[in-house]
C-alpha cells in the first residue's frame, strides 16, 4: 500500500480549517508527519483527526474544551436567570432605577425649597437663615457618596 502524502493547504482544506489549526493539531500530536516539512500522510492524518473530532464531541477531549463548556453553561445559567427575575421583576434596568431616583430626589428637594417660600410670614432675617439651612442640608445630601 503506497502512501498518499498531502501538503498543509491542501489538509487545511480538506478539514476545512487553516494552516495555522493544522500546526497545533500536528503538536499535539493528532496528525502524522510525511517526514517532509509541510507535508503529512493523508490516511493515518485523517483517521487521527476524526478521532480527534469524536472525543471532543464525546466530551473526552482537553481539559481547556471541558473548561470552556463549564464556563459556558455556568454563563448561560446566569443570563436565563437574569432574564426570568428580569420577567418575574425582581430585576430592574439600572437605568430605570438611576432615572426614578433622579425624578424622586428632584422632587424633595423643590418641596424643601418650597418650606421656606411658604413661611414668608417670618422676619426676612429668620427666612433667609431658614432658607440657607435648607439649602445647606440639601447640599451636603447631595455630596454624601456611598
Amino acid at each position: 500500500m503506497t502512501m498518499t502524502e498531502i501538503t498543509t493547504g491542501n489538509l487545511a482544506k480538506l478539514f476545512g480549517t487553516t494552516s495555522k489549526t493544522i500546526a497545533d493539531l500536528a503538536k499535539r500530536g493528532i496528525l502524522v508527519s510525511a517526514g517532509k516539512r509541510g507535508r503529512w500522510q493523508l490516511e493515518p492524518s485523517v483517521g487521527g483527526y476524526v478521532r480527534h473530532l469524536r472525543e471532543t464531541a464525546a466530551g473526552r477531549g482537553s481539559d481547556a474544551g471541558a473548561d470552556a463548556r463549564a464556563r459556558l453553561g455556568a454563563a448561560q445559567a446566569q443570563l436565563a436567570e437574569a432574564k426570568a427575575k428580569q420577567l418575574s421583576g425582581e430585576l430592574v434596568e439600572a437605568a430605570e432605577v438611576e432615572a426614578k431616583w433622579s425624578a424622586t430626589c428632584r422632587a424633595i428637594r423643590s418641596r424643601v425649597l418650597a418650606v421656606a417660600e411658604r413661611m414668608r410670614d417670618l422676619p426676612a432675617r429668620q427666612h433667609v437663615k431658614l432658607t440657607r439651612e435648607l439649602r445647606d442640608a440639601l447640599t451636603d445630601l447631595s455630596e454624601r457618596r456611598g
